[in-house]
C-alpha cells in the first residue's frame, strides 16, 4: 500500500512536467476524466483542438483554463462547409481566455474540398491569428511547400506544425523559421531523423488522441523516444517539451 501511494505521488508531481500540444477530448466519451486520469499519470497541461464549427465549440466547453485549453479553427476538410464560423473566431477568443490559439487550419491535398476554399479559409484565420496576436496550429498534408509559401507571405510568427510530416530538410527548414515541430505518438524512421536533425526547443510531443493515440497519455511514450534518439534524460525532454507549449500559448 505504502508503494503505491510514493507512485501516485510522483505521478501528480510529473503530471506538471508534460504536456499534449494536440489532441481532440471532444471526440471521447467523457472528456473530463480522460483529462483527470492524464494529469494523474503525468500530463498536466492538455491543447484540445477544433477543425469544424461543432469541434471548436466543443473545445470551449471543456477547456478550463487551467490545466485544459483550446485552440479553435476549420481545417482544410471543413472550409467551405463551416465558412462561416470563420467571422466568429475573433469574437470567441476575445471572450474566452482560455482559447490559445487557432487551429487546426492549413491545407490538405487529400480532401475533397476545392483548394479555393482551403486557401481562402486558411488566409483568413492566418489574418485574425496576427492581429490577436496568437499562434497557430497547421494541418498540412501533403501540401508543405505551399503551406509554407502561404505562412512566410503572412508574415506570422506563432506556428506548430500539428502532426509534422516533413523530412529532416523540411524540419531544420521549420525550425529555422521559429516555428514548432509537434511530434505524434507514431514512430518512424523519417519521423527520427526529424528528431535528430532539429534541437528540443523546436519540438513539442502531442497525441492527436482519440484520432491516432488513444489518449494524452501516450505523450509520455513518445517524450521517452526522443529521449533516447537524443542521448538524454525524460526529465529534461519532458520539461522542454511542456516549456515549448507554454510559450507558444502564453498559458
Amino acid at each position: 500500500m505504502m508503494q503505491q501511494v510514493v507512485k501516485s505521488k510522483r505521478a501528480i508531481v510529473e503530471g506538471n512536467m508534460l504536456a499534449d500540444a494536440h489532441c481532440h477530448l471532444e471526440l471521447f466519451q467523457d472528456p473530463k476524466t480522460v483529462a483527470k486520469d492524464a494529469a494523474f499519470g503525468g500530463v498536466g497541461v492538455i491543447i484540445t483542438a477544433g477543425g469544424s464549427k461543432a469541434s471548436s465549440v466543443e473545445a470551449i466547453k471543456i477547456a478550463d483554463g487551467k490545466n485544459i485549453f483550446a485552440v479553435i479553427g476549420i481545417d482544410p476538410e471543413n472550409a467551405e462547409k463551416d465558412s462561416d464560423f470563420i467571422d466568429d473566431i475573433a469574437a470567441f477568443i476575445k471572450s474566452e481566455t482560455k482559447i490559445v490559439g487557432i487551429g487546426e487550419i492549413g491545407i490538405d491535398n487529400k480532401v475533397i474540398t476545392k483548394k479555393q476554399f482551403q486557401i481562402e479559409a486558411f488566409e483568413k484565420q492566418i489574418n485574425i491569428a496576427i492581429e490577436l496576436d496568437i499562434p497557430v496550429v497547421i494541418h498540412s498534408r501533403g501540401a508543405l511547400n505551399e503551406t509554407l509559401d502561404i505562412i512566410k507571405r503572412s508574415g506570422i510568427k506563432k506556428v506548430m506544425f500539428h502532426f509534422f510530416e516533413g523530412d529532416s530538410e523540411d524540419a531544420v527548414k521549420v525550425a529555422g523559421l521559429g516555428f514548432l515541430i509537434s511530434i505524434p505518438p507514431v514512430e518512424s524512421s523519417r519521423r527520427k531523423r526529424v528528431i535528430q536533425s532539429v534541437g528540443i526547443e523546436s519540438l513539442v510531443v502531442e497525441t492527436d488522441s482519440p484520432v491516432v493515440g488513444k489518449s494524452p497519455l501516450d505523450v509520455i511514450k513518445t517524450a521517452q523516444w526522443i529521449a533516447g534518439i537524443k542521448g538524454i534524460g525524460y526529465d529534461e525532454v519532458s520539461a522542454q517539451m511542456t516549456k515549448n507549449v507554454k510559450n507558444l500559448f502564453l498559458i
